[in-house]
């Protein structure tokens, strides 16, 4: 990755481009390292980003206690349970974090992750669905389901004319647990991340308005976790 864009790379939207932040370069220069495999370089390098001795965004530590994850997987005595705690502290500060690529390093690496993510976008009562996760992760022996939750059909979306006339555009990402029925569960939505508060309230009005087929397991509607995008897009 090259060096300003990898905290962009990480989330689920855009950062807005600005020059870069020593964090952002102590990120950058830390995954460098890890490439490099030099592990203690690369903690040394974050460690000031996550305990605050250097100035940093939500994003920026989202990241530094995402590559912390990596580091601790492979150094740490407890190393499943280290990764865990840093992958935690990185989606507290960025719910939207990308890790999809640490199954591409490590499997079991990958699995803590989506594990983690799961849990804290969904909770842990909420199934997972099988296309998401390769395998369980380490111990973890809940059950996957067969079919995914599917937004069927939902209300006509509405855009703000106000944001539409100052060309305010993009994605609201949201999750929200999904009942055997197809509902979603009152409270449960969570925004993932968003351009603007007003396209956020239209979003939540539209995902709460949806109709959803339920997830299932062996045919059976199951109550689970459901992600879902809703873009904002001025026509021409």
């Amino acid at each position: 990755m090259k060096a300003p864009a990898l905290v962009s790379l990480l989330l689920a939207a855009p950062v807005a481009a600005t020059a870069q932040h020593s964090a952002s370069q102590r990120v950058d220069r830390a995954f460098a390292q890890l490439n490099a495999r030099h592990p203690d370089s690369a903690e040394a390098l974050l460690r000031p980003v996550v305990d605050s001795t250097v100035r940093a965004t939500p994003a920026e530590r989202a990241a530094a206690w995402l590559l912390l994850g990596f580091v601790d997987f492979y150094d740490a005595a407890n190393p499943d349970s280290a990764a865990a705690q840093d992958f935690r502290r990185a989606l507290a500060f960025s719910p939207a974090l990308r890790g999809e690529w640490l199954a591409q390093v490590d499997a079991g690496l990958g699995a803590i992750w989506r594990r983690e993510r799961h849990r804290a976008i969904c909770g842990t009562a909420a199934l997972e669905s099988r296309e998401s996760r390769d395998r369980l992760a380490p111990g973890d022996n809940a059950p996957v389901v067969d079919q995914k939750p599917q937004v069927l059909s939902g209300p006509q979306l509405w855009y703000p004319e106000q944001l539409r006339q100052a060309g305010v555009t993009g994605r609201v990402l949201m999750a929200a647990i999904v009942d055997t029925a197809g509902r979603i569960e009152p409270g449960s939505i969570k925004i993932l991340t968003s351009p603007h508060d007003g396209l956020t309230r239209e979003a939540r009005r539209y995902l709460e308005g949806a109709k959803i087929r339920p997830a299932r397991i062996g045919g059976q509607p199951v109550r689970t976790c459901i992600e879902v995008p809703v873009d904002f897009k001025i026509r021409q």
